[in-house]
């Protein structure tokens, strides 16, 4: 029945003549162009999504490419500081730093951002202590210059945190808790520079926890 019926649909072309065998053609032609022409004015309608440069990537053609130095967790950190600023880049380069130098010193970014952020919720870049200690994580100019860090510039965002975090390493190593290493950080181990040092450990861990679960939160 089948082989009957195809029989009758080619004899019925055979039939027609030349030129409207072409007007049907075009017509099937014009129609898929018309449909691929309706597909891409949809596509060109749908919301793009909008995707923050970060500070260490670059931007072609609405899509973000991030350079390898700025690392998914870089990003996360960048989100939980910009509570802290308005200013993005700074963000950007502070996190960038801190999961560069944590990774470089074998510190979790979580206790670098917990120390920074007790030394100077503000991320203020240019802060100075009234005993003298400079930029975000509070070093000492005696320590300048000192760890192998690019720059002794205490008020550059990265040489900073390269400092302030090998500073960290050292204690660490050298001492018998994270409490005692964090206190010495602070230079409150056999003395008081500041009124309460002694709690300073506390608030460090309490702010990298927080700063923890805030990156969590960011990821999911």
């Amino acid at each position: 029945m089948a082989e009957i019926t195809e029989r009758r649909e080619e004899s019925t072309r055979r039939r027609l003549p030349e030129w409207v065998r072409t007007v049907k053609s075009v017509s099937h032609f014009i129609a898929a162009g018309a449909l691929l022409a309706a597909g891409v004015v949809f596509t060109a309608r749908q919301p793009s999504p909008v995707l923050r440069q970060p500070a260490a990537g670059f931007q072609v053609a609405g899509a973000i490419i991030e350079a390898p130095s700025f690392s998914k967790e870089a990003f996360r950190l960048s989100e939980v500081l910009s509570r802290y600023t308005n200013d993005r880049l700074k963000a950007d380069r502070i996190a960038g730093a801190i999961v560069a130098e944590g990774n470089r010193r074998n510190l979790d970014p979580a206790l670098l951002v917990g120390v920074l952020l007790t030394e100077d919720a503000t991320l203020d870049t240019t802060a100075r202590s009234f005993v003298g200690a400079r930029g975000l994580m509070q070093v000492m100019p005696g320590h300048a210059g000192k760890w192998g860090c690019d720059s002794s510039n205490l008020f550059s965002i990265e040489s900073n945190i390269c400092h302030g975090a090998s500073i960290l390493q050292d204690n660490v190593r050298n001492s018998s808790s994270m409490r005692t290493a964090l206190l010495r950080y602070n230079g409150c181990v056999h003395g008081s520079n500041t009124p309460g040092c002694h709690s300073y450990p506390d608030k460090v861990l309490r702010a990298a926890n927080r700063a923890t679960a805030q990156m969590l939160a960011v990821a999911e």
